[in-house]
């Protein structure tokens, strides 16, 4: 819309003319084509008396495309003529008819959403008649119309604070009073969403525009601020106005905004006000105290820096007054909205979650050592505080002096703590229970859930000490029964306190309430459950107390009976309360039973003949998918190889330097006591009738090339056991036909009875063992494989396997039972 193009007929070339915006275009193609032929492309027809319905019935429902090309038609000038002229002929004729229809087009107008169409037609030389349009609104009574005009032009004064030279800027101000009127007053129950956002976003550009130009202007602030010194009112609301637009421009902006201001010594400008606030009010009801207060709050919520860093700063008198002003306007006043916009302001003030350690000190001084939580609790302490004689701001002051303790709490450690117990302040927040007013009555409950939430076992000890429970479950009960039936605020605050016990586990609250008020939880645990689980928790803290973990892995014993006596283990435990019978523990036995019986013949026949065919083969080493023995022998104790351990008929005896660990390891891996004393006397052995030569100890995992250290050992080495003062490791022991090992070992102890290879065992009992003397070659599953010379000079190694493929191939079944160590094949030197 801002090129005209034509074909010159002489030279058959096109020719095209750009203009900056469509106004332009549209007046030269007029002056080009003339006023016949721009009337012919016109899509709505001129405004007059005759054309009325047909404009009105086209402008009331426009489709999206078409609402830029109808603001275009709409925005020239001579649309706007005629619509002003057919408007004064409908006044002089009073044709209702007409005035409705031009009420109806001058809706439809605004409601094409275009932003100079709207700025246009709110221009100064047409909105007095454009807003006299908009009076006649079809769809209300004559009655109940507003005079538009008479309200802009009487009611409406423009009073100018500081002094605009811009003559824009101030035209920007004008023109954002009339976009505010037409979307609040004119036209607000007939805007659609896309025309309710355009006149938005215009608002918004505007006082972004004005606020810029204050801003960059140091002469307007510096003239604003000697004016609000001076104590003009209108000066001081202006301020207050401008903060508040400043909540809608971007926070750079925003931010450099207060900060200038604060350069101008805003607060210092402010105490007077608030200083007078007193005798003030109490004669005007829009006092400029209150209009402080707002001012201090924007600015706090914005950055509280600057107002924290002006209330703290030392030596500064009036940071003092205004901090004391602030206190008082807490305490007591005419208005409930302004004390909670300065109790607000106070948490902000008090808020050093942000603060570097030396600026948090400086704040935290001027609350506690400087005397101003003193004169905040001063209602609290009046020891004649009647609260039926008191009004109900000064109600309120106290619920919020209480909201205010409980943010020192939850924000200030140990230095709210301190003051807390030193002066007593939940003891004069607790006489606040006794209220008739239930709004009282919650603030020092609220006050209790921020001590107790603090974690603190100072505070807790504190509650205990002082009782504090006893007027709160009080002030509970009497809030349960008839007629309140427990429907209030009292009875969910409460119960949030003790859930919150009972979740932290809090055992110093948890005992003091279950021991104290036992009886009222008792009587109302049934309706609410909270009681019932903390009283739960009470009960399972006593039983963790009887029964420490760390001494009852499985919890506290149970009584023995003669069935249970039979069938559980020494040294196992149950759960405290377990009131169950031992059939499951008998029938996980007797699967073990079933299991052990049907491992027990495969791996005999399996044992034997893996030996028989390792001694044939001459030193070979045992097979590679039976060497079980290492991780296996690790399990109960043994490290490695060349520490020996028991197996079946053989035996490996430790080196002499380990044979303590060793020994201990095997020994100590059981806890069957039952199995200890049962395969004791058969494993009785005399140790001068079978010395155990330090050689065949040496000889277990080492190289058969070592005699001289074998033959030093020999004549000092002694019984591992008998040295230790332990039951002989040795049983049966017969001298071997080479004179090395013994052909017939068997190891002693409770290890002894499951690692017999031979003989039968089911967890832990063994059947018929042999004679004390009867030979190795006797015992059938059990075989000395003896190295030759040959193998002693080649230098192999000597390996202690397992032969019993049965074990092997079960271990990863049965990794859950007892370790089942099956027979070794050892290697001596010839």
């Amino acid at each position: 819309q801002t090129i005209i193009v034509w074909e010159d007929a002489e030279t058959q070339k096109d020719w095209a003319l750009s203009f900056q915006d469509a106004e332009g275009t549209a007046e030269i193609w007029e002056a080009i084509c003339g006023e016949g032929a721009a009337d012919e492309k016109r899509m709505l027809p001129l405004p007059s008396l005759a054309s009325l319905p047909d404009l009105s019935r086209k402008l009331s429902c426009v489709p999206p495309n078409l609402r830029e090309v109808l603001a275009g038609e709409c925005i020239s000038a001579k649309f706007l003529n005629g619509l002003r002229e057919t408007f004064q002929t409908a006044e002089d004729v009073c044709s209702e008819e007409a005035l409705t229809a031009i009420w109806q087009i001058t809706k439809g107008i605004f409601l094409l959403s275009n932003q100079k169409l709207t700025e246009r037609y709110l221009q100064q030389d047409v909105y007095e008649e454009i807003f006299g349009m908009l009076e006649h609104d079809g769809g209300l009574p004559a009655s109940k119309r507003i005079p538009h005009r008479q309200v802009l032009r009487g009611q409406v004064q423009f009073k100018q604070v500081l002094t605009f030279e811009d003559a824009e800027t101030l035209e920007r101000i004008h023109l954002n009073y009339r976009l505010q009127y037409l979307k609040d007053i004119a036209l607000p129950r007939l805007l659609d969403d896309a025309a309710f956002v355009s006149l938005t976003q215009m608002i918004h550009m505007n006082l972004t525009t004005i606020i810029e130009h204050l801003q960059a202007s140091s002469s307007l602030l510096e003239q604003l601020f000697n004016q609000i010194r001076q104590k003009d009112r209108q000066s001081l609301h202006f301020l207050q106005d401008v903060c508040r637009l400043a909540k809608q421009i971007a926070p750079s902006e925003r931010q450099a905004l207060h900060e200038k201001m604060s350069a101008q010594h805003m607060f210092s400008v402010l105490v007077p006000f608030l200083a007078e606030e007193g005798a003030e009010s109490a004669a005007d009801p829009e006092s400029l105290g209150h209009a402080c207060v707002e001012i201090l709050l924007l600015s706090t919520q914005n950055d509280p820096t600057h107002l924290r860093r002006f209330l703290t700063a030392e030596n500064t008198a009036e940071g003092r007054l205004l901090m004391n002003a602030l206190v008082s306007v807490v305490h007591g006043g005419d208005d409930q909205g302004v004390q909670g916009q300065a109790a607000e302001l106070l948490k902000a003030v008090m808020d050093i979650t942000a603060l570097e350690a030396r600026d948090r000190d400086a704040c935290l001084d001027t609350f506690y050592d400087n005397g101003v939580l003193d004169g905040l609790m001063a209602p609290l302490r009046c020891e004649a505080l009647s609260k039926q004689s008191l009004g109900p701001c000064a109600l309120f002051g106290l619920q919020l002096i209480c909201e205010l303790l409980a943010f020192a709490v939850s924000h200030h450690g140990f230095r709210a703590r301190v003051y807390m117990i030193r002066h007593g302040a939940m003891q004069h927040a607790v006489r606040l229970l006794g209220a008739p007013h239930r709004f009282l009555q919650l603030a020092p409950v609220r006050l209790l859930y921020a001590i107790v939430s603090s974690k603190d076992d100072a505070y807790h000890r504190y509650l205990v000490k002082c009782a504090f429970f006893a007027p709160v479950l009080r002030a509970f009960e009497q809030s349960v029964r008839p007629p309140a039936l427990g429907g209030n605020l009292i009875v969910s605050a409460t119960l949030q306190v003790l859930e919150l016990i009972r979740v932290e586990n809090i055992k110093v609250l948890v005992d003091h309430i279950c021991r104290k008020h036992e009886a009222l939880l008792q009587e109302h645990s049934a309706k609410y459950r909270t009681l019932q689980l903390l009283l739960l928790k009470h009960q399972q803290n006593l039983e963790y107390e009887a029964f420490p973990p760390e001494q009852h892995a499985s919890g506290g014993p149970i009584a023995s009976n003669s069935r249970g006596s039979g069938s559980m283990r020494p040294g196992r435990t149950r759960s405290p309360g377990r009131d169950d019978s031992d059939d499951d523990e008998a029938y996980f036995e007797s699967l073990e039973d079933d299991d052990d019986e049907e491992d027990a013949g495969p791996q005999r026949s399996s044992n034997a003949t893996g030996q028989t065919g390792e001694s044939a083969s001459n030193g070979g080493v045992a097979d590679s998918s039976q060497e079980l023995s290492a991780p296996a022998l690790a399990g109960n104790g043994v490290e490695n190889n060349s520490e020996g351990a028991a197996a079946g008929d053989g035996v490996l005896s430790p080196a002499p330097g380990v044979v303590g660990n060793s020994l201990q390891g095997l020994l100590g891996s059981y806890e069957d006591d039952d199995e200890k004393d049962e395969a004791a006397p058969g494993h009785a052995t005399d140790s001068a009738a079978a010395p155990v030569s330090a050689a065949a100890e040496e000889s277990v995992g080492c190289t058969a090339d070592q005699p001289s250290q074998a033959a030093t050992a020999e004549s000092t080495g002694e019984l591992a056991a008998v040295a230790a003062g332990l039951p002989s490791p040795l049983r049966n022991v017969t001298p071997s036909p080479t004179g090395g090992l013994p052909s017939s070992a068997t190891a002693s102890g409770p290890e002894a009875a499951d690692n017999v290879v031979g003989s039968d065992t089911v967890d832990g009992e063994r059947s018929a063992s042999p004679p004390a003397g009867t030979p190795t070659e006797a015992h059938p599953a059990a075989a000395v494989r003896t190295a030759t010379a040959s193998d002693a000079e080649a230098g192999d190694t000597c390996h202690d396997g397992l032969v019993a493929g049965t074990a092997s191939e079960k271990a990863p079944n049965h990794a859950s039972k007892r370790l089942k160590t099956s027979a070794s094949a050892i290697e001596t030197p010839a």
